[in-house]
């Protein structure tokens, strides 16, 4: 915040699967929002914004002069209300908490898992019949959260498909 500047990050929270909504007409309501969404954990850069889902369901963050904004952004269609204190007072938020989601979005408001496996990467096989036995990724996991490794058995290469659970790195 710089001098003069009375802005603070606050926690809103949406009417019912309304987030998207409560934070367009904020925007346009001259507030500031920070909307983080989660791409689903084997989606790819460029789809559709509909398999994305709020990191925090029903709720988003609003930055804004308490005094000056208040009224305008709480009647805003889809806001239900603000978290408050005790006395019925907005909770301001550390401005270090919003940054930091922000910062593990690259500066966005979409969250991205970070891939587990590459193929090649070498994994040990952690449950099953095949535990303790080392196998090398075939293929990363797949939209149903299987990873494909190669495995040695009987001196032939066998492909198996395994959840990435059953699996660790080496």
């Amino acid at each position: 915040m710089g001098v003069g500047d009375c802005s603070a990050w606050y926690v809103v929270r949406s009417k019912p699967r309304a987030e998207a909504a409560a934070a367009d007409n904020l925007r346009t309501r001259g507030v500031e929002v920070y909307f983080p969404r989660l791409a689903p954990a084997f989606s790819r850069r460029g789809e559709d914004d509909h398999a994305l889902e709020a990191l925090f369901p029903g709720y988003l963050f609003a930055r804004l002069d308490l005094a000056r904004q208040y009224q305008l952004a709480a009647w805003a269609p889809g806001v239900a209300h603000f978290l408050t204190l005790g006395e019925g007072l907005p909770a301001a938020l550390e401005d270090g908490v919003v940054e930091s989601l922000r910062q593990r979005a690259g500066g966005g408001e979409i969250l991205r898992p970070r891939l587990m496996f590459r193929a090649g990467d070498p994994v040990e096989i952690r449950n099953g019949p095949f535990t303790g036995l080392l196998a090398v990724v075939d293929r990363p996991c797949s939209a149903a959260g299987r990873v494909q490794i190669l495995l040695d058995l009987l001196r032939r290469q066998t492909r198996l498909e395994l959840p990435a659970s059953a699996v660790a790195p080496l």
